[in-house]
């Protein structure tokens, strides 16, 4: 009767191991899944102050219309983009032409005596801030998840269930347009 009492004490104690171990792994998808959508939310914020910016360049600095193109291409491309990464690289090139937008407006003297475009660039500003500490967020919670899947015990059973590590929500693609000009 002992060696039964052992061998079932034991197999619980497995048994509630490895049940905490995949609650911990749930737990950090879940982390995971929440921080990418905090990372769409802080975008969408972001998006939705560059029609005003290019209403201001519209309206305050004609000449730089070819500019406020190419952000508005820039804009619509990285709505349209596919996946994680591929967006991730459009937005990128979008916050290079939105920055290029900012200097050519800090040059025109009509825009910088505007207390709502110094309004709408300190919002810019601190949108980027948000949508930078959400993408960390998201790196930190994506490194827990995937460096739990390498861990024992949760690496004996991650194959049956078909758990697979999550990418990173990275610039570090390729780019073969990195050195174009885009403002």
């Amino acid at each position: 009767m002992a060696p039964f009492l052992i061998a079932f004490i034991c197999l619980c104690i497995a048994t509630a191991v490895l049940a905490s171990r995949y609650l911990r792994l749930q737990s950090l998808d879940a982390q995971c899944k929440a921080a990418a959508e905090q990372v769409d939310a802080e975008l969408a914020n972001w998006h939705a102050m560059l029609p005003a910016l290019a209403g201001v360049m519209r309206a305050f600095a004609p000449k730089e219309r070819g500019a406020v193109d190419v952000v508005a291409r820039l804009h619509a491309s990285g709505r349209r983009a596919g996946s994680p990464q591929a967006r991730l690289l459009a937005e990128a090139r979008l916050g290079d032409g939105v920055h290029g937008l900012l200097a050519r407006a800090q040059a025109t003297p009509e825009i910088q005596r505007l207390d709502d475009f110094r309004q709408l660039r300190a919002a810019l500003e601190e949108a980027e801030g948000g949508l930078a500490a959400a993408r960390r967020r998201l790196a930190t919670a994506t490194a827990d998840y995937n460096r739990a899947l390498r861990r024992f015990p949760e690496c004996l059973f991650t194959g049956r269930l078909r758990l697979t590590p999550r990418d990173y929500y990275d610039i570090a693609v390729d780019d073969s347009r990195a050195g174009e000009t885009l403002v």
